[in-house]
């Protein structure tokens, strides 16, 4: 008998001794009057009391093992929680809402959609520059409130020739519906004219009182690293006031970008993830692999304190490796000491593809801790997983992770362990073969 088995019985024996048989009230069918003193017992009441005592006799025994049972059944469902569950349904903390663009150039806009249902309960769309212009979308990012998102456009306004990256916001009311979008204080930065551009970059800290994204820098032109977003920017969204880090970490002949950007924890530093590739790359290398071609990844670190500089100096985090042959995405982890990777691996085809793509957190280090999620091409809904991206929530618990397939692209979050879908179509045929989401 286990401890708690005897403590549950001693303290039932305990109470039932308590009890007087003087003051039990008799059963329904025993409704007549006791017998007086030295009379002889009324009919079946020897019997009743025969019952009666083996009722307070039994009584010990099954209260234990009703409560054993009962304890043994909570452990059972503590250690027995599904493994999947079902894909449209949101779990206690994941956001309400996310947001993605749809469509492409003049038709572009932002839909705002419910995390459990899929519905789109309010429609975002671009800016118009009074002097005209074209308008293109580069980045989203969510607010720790749950309702309020930034969006990184691009504008070419028809009398610059130089074009700008504005960063605006808007809110989610209580009735569902959207403000309108607003500039945030110095929210226009003049980007590089002409170059190869990556998507950018945009995360918002942890207490929500600053931004920071990525832009192509306008100080290399012309030179070893043409046209890549390479340049990081951080802004206090209360005062106006700008951090910015570019340059240090270009190699001669390549071409270096930077892939993904995230805040620590405690929101002193971010986490960024450069890439470096041959200076005429395959499309392959932005994010993936380049076949027959150079490529190279780390993640770094930059402290605020520093109020800005060169991005070498930060602090290296860690290399691409054997371990961890392709960092596609690389996160600021939710623990404040640790790294999300989105790693590829396995044995590359002909056409630079890898056929494993691993989800899992890592110490600063590169030591591992556990793995999130796994898909193989075998697993995949056709071909080897690619265009890998990754992105968390501003408390860095809960990931949105997308890759394409033959066919499209299928996104979702992770929550322990397990990949839910979105509810959306699956796979995600966006316009434009790029995801750009946020929650």
């Amino acid at each position: 008998m286990t401890t708690t088995e005897q403590r549950l019985r001693d303290a039932l024996s305990a109470k039932a001794a308590q009890v007087r048989d003087d003051r039990l009230r008799p059963l329904p069918e025993s409704a007549a009057a006791p017998p007086a003193p030295g009379a002889p017992p009324a009919p079946g009441a020897e019997r009743r009391a025969h019952r009666r005592q083996a009722w307070r006799n039994w009584l010990v025994p099954l209260a234990a093992a009703a409560s054993v049972l009962l304890i043994v059944g909570v452990g059972f469902a503590v250690t027995r929680l599904p493994t999947h569950s079902q894909p449209v349904t949101s779990q206690p903390g994941t956001p309400s809402y996310f947001v993605r663009i749809v469509g492409t150039g003049p038709s572009n806009r932002i839909e705002v959609q419910s995390v459990s249902t899929g519905a789109v309960t309010a429609t975002v769309r671009p800016p118009k520059p009074r002097t005209g212009g074209a308008v293109d979308y580069e980045a989203l990012a969510a607010a720790p409130d749950d309702r309020t998102f930034y969006v990184e456009y691009e504008v070419f306004p028809a009398n610059l020739r130089v074009p700008q990256i504005w960063i605006m916001s808007f809110s989610i009311t209580g009735s569902g519906s959207v403000t309108p979008l607003t500039i945030v204080r110095s929210g226009r930065i003049n980007n590089q004219p002409g170059g190869q551009q990556t998507w950018g970059n945009l995360a918002v800290s942890p207490d929500g009182t600053k931004l920071a994204f990525t832009v192509d820098s306008s100080s290399h032109v012309g030179n070893e690293s043409p046209g890549y977003s390479d340049e990081i920017i951080a802004i206090d969204l209360r005062t106006g006031e700008q951090e910015v880090w570019t340059g240090g970490l270009y190699r001669s002949g390549k071409q270096f970008s930077i892939l993904d950007l995230s805040w620590t924890a405690d929101g002193r530093s971010l986490v960024f993830l450069g890439q470096w590739c041959d200076a005429v790359a395959s499309p392959r290398c932005d994010g993936t692999s380049a076949p027959g071609g150079y490529r190279d990844a780390q993640v770094w670190s930059l402290s605020l304190a520093a109020g800005g500089g060169s991005l070498s100096d930060g602090q290296l985090l860690l290399r691409q490796s054997a371990r961890y042959p392709v960092i596609a995405q690389a996160l600021g982890g939710p623990d404040g000491s640790d790294l999300t990777l989105a790693v590829l691996s396995g044995q590359a085809d002909r056409n630079g593809l890898w056929p494993q793509l691993t989800v899992e957190h890592v110490s600063a280090d590169g030591s591992a801790r556990s793995v999130d999620y796994r898909i193989s091409r075998a697993q995949g809904l056709g071909g080897s997983p690619r265009q890998v991206w990754l992105t968390a929530d501003p408390s860095g618990q809960h990931l949105l992770l997308s890759y394409a397939v033959d066919g499209g692209f299928v996104i979702g979050w992770l929550a322990n362990g397990t990949f839910h879908r979105l509810p959306i179509l699956q796979p995600y045929l966006p316009s434009d073969a790029t995801i750009v989401i946020a929650w």
